[in-house]
């Protein structure tokens, strides 16, 4: 057969692939909406809607070997005739596995960000991300153009996921997640540094090694601002009264006399977790800024109202006027909420 015979059999072969591609193309931002639902879903119905983890797991491991061996993955697939489309079909398969992460996460990097504290700039880099993930002429132009860019990117993605997938899927808590999210950051950064090295010494491949563990302890570290991506507060409040068969708390109370502290303060909140998961969190009661007390609790995920538990203060300095907070973290330090109320003097009676 000749060279032009095997040219139009391998085109006639890979029509139909080409037409599939061409509509996943034309719809290819359905993914996104679908991805969003799909992780809005798994978020609200935390208890039992977790099909789609394992998928995501997956993906991200498989886009990974993708993109580290695209070269080995295009000549592979034009053994099968698809060799004029396979930039095109690698690339958007790498595409869509980003959207789907992004995604999927974006809706429990939102909803359990507390907004007035750091955690604003890490959903803020989610947002970011995943709109990028979108975008063509950023993705395609920009992030994908670069293999230690395109490598990062998916570092990220990988990150985010780790954060949300192992609880939902092993139980285990936030800081086993964010611990193994913090190792994967590093081990997949080390491609993407080597990447931008063209003379590997014995010297710079150990630098880079460091700069990989460097960055994976710095995420670590940084851990107080990345969110509790499956653990969310309903509702919080601090009040003199509580009710405990009922677990019902009494009125919130955002200014309180100095006088009433004798009768002790109550740090009430309902914090929900997926079913199964064992969690230890931290009540830290903060007066000006300094920490004054920190009691341990535990847990249980998979109530519908959430594990309500409360933390009770009676011993308040002499001094205690001024603006006080209950932060709620985890054993790892990831902040799931934060309670502010006063203590205010009484006015001085006018003479």
């Amino acid at each position: 057969m000749t060279p032009s015979a095997d040219s139009a059999r391998a085109a006639h072969a890979s029509a139909p692939l080409a037409r599939i591609l061409r509509n996943l193309q034309r719809h290819r931002y359905l993914l996104a909406v679908l991805s969003f639902a799909a992780g809005a879903a798994s978020f609200f119905l935390m208890a039992r809607n977790e099909r789609l983890a394992p998928w995501i797991a997956a993906g991200l491991a498989l886009n990974w070997a993708a993109i580290l061996f695209e070269g080995a993955l295009g000549r592979w697939l034009a053994r099968f005739r698809y060799g004029h489309l396979s930039p095109y079909l690698l690339r958007y398969g790498m595409q869509s596995v980003h959207q789907l992460s992004f995604f999927f996460c974006l809706p429990f990097v939102l909803s359990t960000t507390t907004w007035d504290s750091g955690q604003a700039l890490f959903a803020a880099a989610a947002c970011a991300a995943a709109l990028a993930s979108m975008w063509d002429p950023l993705y395609y132009g920009v992030i994908a153009a670069r293999p230690w860019l395109h490598l990062a990117f998916h570092g990220f993605a990988m990150y985010l996921a780790l954060l949300v997938v192992p609880p939902l899927i092993w139980r285990l808590d936030t800081t086993h997640s964010l611990a193994l999210a913090s190792a994967a950051l590093g081990l997949l950064s080390l491609p993407s540094f080597l990447h931008r090295v063209r003379r590997r010494t014995p010297l710079r491949l150990a630098l880079l090694l460091a700069a990989a563990v460097a960055l994976g302890g710095l995420s670590w570290i940084a851990r107080y601002w990345v969110p509790p991506a499956t653990l969310w507060i309903s509702d919080a409040r601090v009040t003199a009264t509580l009710d405990p068969e009922r677990r019902a708390p009494g009125t919130p109370l955002p200014d309180v006399p100095a006088g009433a502290l004798a009768g002790g303060l109550y740090a009430y909140a309902a914090i929900h977790a997926p079913r199964g998961l064992r969690e230890q969190v931290f009540h830290v009661w903060r007066h000006d800024g300094r920490i004054v007390d920190r009691i341990p609790m535990t847990v249980a995920g998979g109530r519908e109202q959430g594990y309500r538990a409360w933390s009770y203060k009676r011993s308040f300095p002499e001094n205690s006027a001024g603006t006080w907070e209950v932060d709620f973290v985890t054993d790892g330090d990831q902040l799931i909420g934060k309670l502010r109320f006063r203590v205010v003097e009484p006015a001085a009676a006018p003479r």
